[in-house]
């Protein structure tokens, strides 16, 4: 049985209540920061913004980083690399899709702009992940389409694998398989070696691709967060209803995932639902629910600080664009 009400085994609280209210940007904790960048600010509006803010978790203060050159950006994707850089990949820059590459680096506080060839000058990338192999390749899964908006029969999905280096100022797409399923507003997560895409399409919630391992770090007090609740839940008879623009956290033994806009119908009034689940897949693939949250949320953030608090920020709500920056507090 699920958790449901005042009773869930885990929600959202209020980590910090102010902050940039922005949608469908990206963000990562280095340090004692959490960095967000760009996204939409209105939700009537396809405009990017090009503003880089960082949350001092010493302070709980918000600023701008007002550093020349930051791309507008919206549904783009990033991954940190070497606790330093943030390393921006495609994305909406308000008029077209783009498979340009942006770098930040966070310790000398500058934008760094290198080459990226290879991928289809005719197409470009939005609503996609990009994740982080142990090889230091990153590989990119989901929306590719037309430089232009286009109808979603026009787009496919695709997986890319990007190479370089930030030292080199140069990376690469190569196209590395056509075996994918077209999705946008997905999410990818390691489980051992197996990566789940979860979501980003109305049918077959969930795929499942072998032969990668994750290059980011093990969270061990999360997995044992995690392994807590399941104790207290039984498996879900069935999967999940498809979903989008969701947020998914990975541990060394589970995916959490909370929010996003369903295709049932719950969704169709523009309030993203509150939905949590937890996947495992040992000794077989299972979900357990943990109830509705009473935050619910699409296209918001989703990141681990060093101290390994489970934070989100942002996203769609109900009829608004939201601010705040919550903590995952578990109720076990």
């Amino acid at each position: 049985m699920a958790s449901s009400g005042k009773h869930l085994l885990a929600d959202w609280e209020i980590f910090c209540p102010i902050g940039p209210s922005l949608a469908f940007h990206v963000g990562a904790c280095i340090g004692q920061f959490l960095y967000v960048h760009g996204g939409r600010i209105d939700r009537n509006s396809i405009e990017a913004s090009n503003k880089l803010h960082c949350l001092n978790f010493d302070t709980m203060i918000w600023n701008e980083v007002r550093v020349p050159g930051s791309p507008a950006l919206s549904h783009h994707a990033c991954v940190t690399i070497g606790d330093r850089y943030l390393l921006l990949i495609g994305g909406w820059d308000g008029k077209a899709r783009t498979s340009k590459v942006f770098v930040f680096d966070t310790l000398e506080c500058k934008w760094l702009y290198p080459s990226a060839e290879g991928f289809p000058s005719d197409a470009g990338l939005s609503s996609h992940t990009a994740t982080l192999l142990n090889n230091g390749k990153v590989l990119i899964l989901g929306r590719e389409g037309p430089l232009r908006m286009q109808p979603d029969d026009k787009i496919h999905g695709n997986a890319y694998m990007l190479t370089g280096s930030i030292e080199s100022g140069k990376f690469a797409y190569s196209e590395y398989s056509r075996a994918t399923e077209s999705r946008s507003g997905h999410t990818t997560n390691f489980i051992g070696p197996r990566l789940y895409v979860l979501g980003g399409r109305n049918d077959q919630l969930l795929e499942v691709h072998s032969g990668y391992r994750s290059g980011s770090p093990d969270n061990e007090k999360v997995t044992e967060s995690f392994k807590k609740i399941i104790r207290r839940l039984k498996p879900m008879e069935k999967m999940p209803g498809g979903r989008k623009h969701h947020i998914a956290l990975e541990s060394s033994g589970a995916i959490l995932i909370h929010g996003g806009e369903t295709f049932d119908g719950r969704s169709k009034i523009g309030k993203p639902v509150g939905d949590m689940f937890i996947m495992t897949d040992k000794p077989s693939i299972n979900f357990y629910k943990i109830g509705e949250s009473k935050v619910g949320r699409s296209g918001h953030i989703c990141c681990v600080t060093k101290d390994e608090n489970i934070l989100i920020h942002g996203g769609f709500g109900h009829k608004i664009i939201h601010g705040d920056t919550r903590w995952l507090d578990f109720k076990v």
